[in-house]
């Protein structure tokens, strides 16, 4: 019984992120057809957009279908927005894919966005939380992601909250257009947010700005274009794999589990790329698991499963997984179990 109880508490504190992940929401446009409804944003004179499925091949999900917007509308050819989901939504985990474009345009004729949006307030013209990316470098915003809010009383207004550019992140944001995942992992004030499933610098971050926040509210999705030289000229906007979860645990640092002679070193080095050692310690001969996982809580791979002799053993990571393949760059765990001692540590693989 003792050792079941273990496990069970083994399995809440280090598996929590995987469990409580229940799907609150998700889209896919499979079979060209809308599974949620959908409501248009900036909808104040009835001109607003919801998405249309379109035929996409080789889209992310593989199903040849997509979520699709256009700025172009009647009154303004500037913005495309809409939202679903809940507006008592207030935590929660919100990812999904969006092509961003990374080319085309007169340098510094356009200004374009593209993103989430979140906390999603719908009275009047939609109001809420962002996050959005400009990836092409003809853009009047050189390429960087932004967290931003539309305040309620001046939506038309947004304040940037955090930026991370380009010059300061080089290796975080890419130069190419393609399909990228963008999330948002919002509890509380506080908001973390992830780029192909990396958590950006600095996380998490709180709303810092003077006017009132938003504490629950609609998910939806946003983008703006403005060409400075073509009034009539418009952008698209292409998303796949949307999905909300109930929001993830982060695994913190856990520090040293009081049993004698036992340790887990940090890995070094950290950040790393492409590998990195863990070193650990135990007093006696015993069994020893010690496995990676990504920030989602998933097991991607076991390093060791064996008995070791006492004393410090080293073993390298070489960012991959269990089936051979590179894992991308983000934040992960390595956890050790050895009798009665489990602890975790977190580390970054830098690309």
């Amino acid at each position: 019984m003792k050792q079941m109880i273990r496990w069970i508490w083994v399995l809440l504190v280090f598996f929590v992120p995987s469990l409580l992940a229940q799907a609150l929401f998700q889209e896919t446009f499979s079979e060209g057809t809308l599974d949620n409804v959908w409501y248009p944003g900036f909808n104040a004179n009835g001109k607003g957009k919801i998405f249309t499925p379109k035929p996409y091949p080789d889209n992310p999900s593989g199903d040849g279908w997509v979520g699709w917007m256009s700025t172009a509308r009647p009154d303004t050819g500037m913005v495309a927005s809409c939202f679903a989901g809940d507006p008592g939504w207030s935590d929660f985990y919100f990812e999904a894919m969006v092509y961003l474009p990374a080319e085309g345009g007169t340098p510094f004729g356009f200004f374009q966005l593209f993103g989430l949006e979140f906390r999603v307030d719908s009275s009047g013209n939609t109001s809420g939380y962002q996050f959005v990316a400009v990836l092409n470098p003809n853009s009047m915003v050189t390429p960087r992601f932004r967290f931003r809010k539309r305040p309620k009383d001046t939506p038309a207004q947004p304040v940037v909250i955090h930026e991370w550019k380009a010059t300061d992140y080089p290796e975080l944001i890419p130069d190419t257009s393609g399909w990228y995942k963008m999330a948002v992992n919002v509890v509380g004030d506080q908001f973390w947010f992830y780029f192909n499933d990396q958590e950006l610098p600095g996380c998490p971050y709180t709303d810092t700005t003077s006017s009132p926040k938003f504490d629950s509210g609609f998910i939806g999705f946003y983008a703006f274009h403005m060409n400075f030289n073509d009034q009539l000229d418009s952008a698209n906007l292409y998303v796949d794999d949307v999905r909300v979860t109930e929001p993830l645990t982060q695994i913190d640092d856990a520090e040293p589990v009081a049993i004698e002679g036992y340790r887990l070193e940090q890995n070094y080095p950290n950040p790393f790329n492409p590998t990195t050692t863990i070193s650990f310690t135990i007093p006696r001969g015993e069994w020893v698991n010690l496995e990676i996982y990504n920030n989602l809580g998933e097991n991607i791979r076991t390093l060791v499963a064996g008995r070791f002799p006492a004393g410090t053993h080293s073993v390298r990571w070489d960012g991959r997984d269990d089936r051979g393949r590179v894992v991308p760059a983000g934040i992960y765990y390595y956890r050790l179990k050895a009798g009665d001692f489990v602890q975790a540590r977190k580390m970054l693989l830098a690309k």
